[in-house]
């Protein structure tokens, strides 16, 4: 039963793994027509300055986004299937807690890179100290719980 029960968990993993995959190129080929098409603004010379650098940063974020949905999926393959050889230290996952931990950097880094768009573009209200003040919350949050993490 035990070995139905390991084989039965590498399975799931393995179609995890194929799924989060196929999202990662799904969401990367986006990024690149997004990528196409503020290069064709830039080589026009279209002169809204704010649109090229959302949409330069829009592009940004998608294909991190897909970065780390790969990241995930080479952890969870590490994890759960076997471990693949000559990887980046950064890349190596010991256990569910380092996949979480490279997971919640690679999400800071994200929001970062968004609120950062955001503000770039930003032209009303001061909704913007709103949604920074919440940022700055989760990031707190989350940069707590890897301390937390890190020092037990």
């Amino acid at each position: 039963m035990e070995k139905f029960l390991g084989y039965l968990l590498k399975v799931l993993a393995f179609l995890a793994v194929v799924a989060i995959i196929a999202l990662a190129l799904g969401v990367e080929a986006y990024a690149f027509l997004e990528i196409k098409r503020t290069l064709s603004k830039i080589i026009v010379g279209y002169s809204e300055e704010n649109t090229i650098v959302k949409d330069c940063l829009k592009s940004l974020d998608l294909v991190l986004l897909g970065v780390i949905l790969l990241s995930v999926a080479t952890g969870l393959f590490e994890l759960y299937i076997k471990r693949i050889p000559n990887l980046p230290n950064w890349l190596v996952i010991n256990g569910l807690d380092g996949l979480k931990s490279l997971m919640i950097k690679m999400v800071i880094f994200i929001m970062v890179i968004s609120f950062a768009g955001r503000v770039i573009t930003y032209d009303t209200g001061v909704d913007i100290a709103y949604i920074g003040g919440g940022m700055a919350l989760v990031t707190a949050a989350l940069t707590y719980f890897l301390y937390k993490k890190e020092a037990s």
